[in-house]
């Protein structure tokens, strides 16, 4: 077994292409994280590191990256790989403030990277991956349009608002970011009595699969069902040009996954995020 670390999005991705193309949905993460990087959309590109774990004959049979200002994200990974990829990430990355994974595999690569380094780690959130089956799309006043240049400081401060009340770690997608996606068509608002009242966006889309995220409806307009429409929405527009839709929701929110699987998304895995903290505590 042998690993590889790089800071080149497009040479990372003509050699991982095929392994990722094995799963699409399960690398949904990485995957747009390499198309953000081309497009010039990621901030700091030049921090970000991607991994390759390959067998003896030069096959990659695993992937991981670590996106600049963020914690590493581990795909699939062959069985006995976890440490051995944690001791290649602290190489290059030892700054890294959290990892992110199948449960499995980012519970070892916490438990490895606290032994090595003398840090604790907590359980910042887990997520579930949903894929859209069959799309029921719900009846709710008002209308959906993409958001424009006008938009960009709500849907920043939504932005925040979300991670804020979600309890994830910083940061936050900022004005630059942003406004370069709402650029691109990917950010919607929903509408009632014309002003806004909802924010979802999605993902560029890559390998035939485009994922929703982040969706967002501020505390003073919810029960409405805005979030549900909108999502579908967005949803049924990503369909129409032919592409798979898959979304994650925060596990410990059981009202957005129970909206999500309302409008025809099945759960497909669970994840963990565990953040790395000063003291040596545990998970």
């Amino acid at each position: 077994m042998r690993i590889e670390i790089t800071a080149d999005a497009a040479r990372y991705r003509s050699v991982t292409e095929a392994f990722l193309l094995r799963d699409p949905l399960r690398h949904t993460v990485i995957t747009t994280g390499i198309a953000n990087h081309l497009a010039g959309m990621q901030a700091d590109a030049a921090l970000s590191r991607f991994l390759s774990v390959h067998d003896d004959d030069a096959t990659v049979i695993g992937a991981a990256m670590r996106a600049a200002g963020r914690g590493v994200y581990l795909g699939e990974l062959p069985a006995g790989s976890i440490v051995a990829v944690a001791d290649a990430m602290a190489e290059v990355a030892r700054d890294v403030g959290g990892v992110e994974g199948a449960i499995d595999d980012a519970t070892e690569f916490a438990e490895h990277w606290g032994t090595r380094h003398g840090v604790g780690f907590v359980e910042a959130y887990s997520t579930r991956l949903y894929r859209l089956a069959t799309l029921n799309f719900p009846d709710t006043a008002g209308a959906p349009r993409r958001a424009t240049e006008s938009d960009v400081a709500r849907c920043v401060d939504w932005t925040e608002a979300m991670r804020l009340e979600s309890g994830l770690p910083p940061p936050s997608l900022n004005a630059i970011a942003i406004r370069n996606r709402i650029a691109t068509g990917r950010w919607w608002l929903w509408e009632r009595d014309g002003r806004p009242v909802s924010v979802a966006a999605h993902q560029v889309p890559v390998f035939g699969w485009s994922r929703i995220g982040p969706v967002y409806t501020p505390p003073e307009e919810r029960g409405h069902g805005y979030a549900s429409i909108l999502t579908a929405h967005v949803a049924r527009t990503l369909r129409w040009k032919g592409l798979n839709v898959c979304l994650f929701a925060d596990i410990a929110n059981p009202t957005s996954n129970k909206i999500y699987r309302a409008i025809g998304f099945e759960p497909i895995r669970d994840f963990r995020h565990y953040q790395f903290t000063s003291a040596s505590t545990g998970p």
